[in-house]
């Protein structure tokens, strides 16, 4: 299955890139994370190892592609569902536009991998509102009642 979302936030690119190219800031966004790991590489970069917790399995990721300030792809590597995130990040009058691409392998048959994609596509959607609101403003409630903030 494929799908995309973009969102636009009023924050410099090179910001919103050095913040999700670093795997491990991933639960502070994702409501659906809640830890990951550095297993190996040398900070964000091409190579380097992730376990990424979630609330109801763990997967491995790994960073495949890094253009720095532009893109970025993290895979699984190990676990299910097997997913090729692929991230754009370009520079707006206003600040920066996320492109976020999916190829995600459910094993569903086909009937249900469609009706799956439009729920995750939402999901996914909301994570970025989440990151949005994060970067713009410092702190956020996550879906699940989290509160998290970073210093701005």
């Amino acid at each position: 299955m494929k799908f995309a979302n973009e969102i636009d936030l009023s924050v410099a690119r090179d910001a919103v890139f050095a913040f999700v190219a670093d795997q491990r800031n991933i639960p502070l966004w994702n409501y659906y994370v809640v830890d990951v790991r550095q297993e190996s590489g040398n900070g964000p970069a091409v190579g380097a190892r992730y376990l990424q917790t979630r609330k109801t399995d763990s997967q491995h990721t790994a960073i495949t592609w890094m253009e720095s300030g532009e893109s970025l792809t993290v895979e699984t590597v190990q676990g299910e569902p097997v997913a090729r995130r692929h991230m754009e990040f370009r520079q707006t009058r206003a600040g920066t536009r996320l492109l976020d691409s999916w190829v995600l392998d459910t094993s569903y048959p086909g009937v249900m991998e469609r009706l799956a994609v439009r729920r995750i596509r939402r999901a996914v959607a909301s994570n970025l509102e989440k990151l949005k609101q994060l970067l713009e403003t410092g702190a956020v409630e996550l879906q699940d009642g989290r509160v998290v903030s970073v210093a701005r």
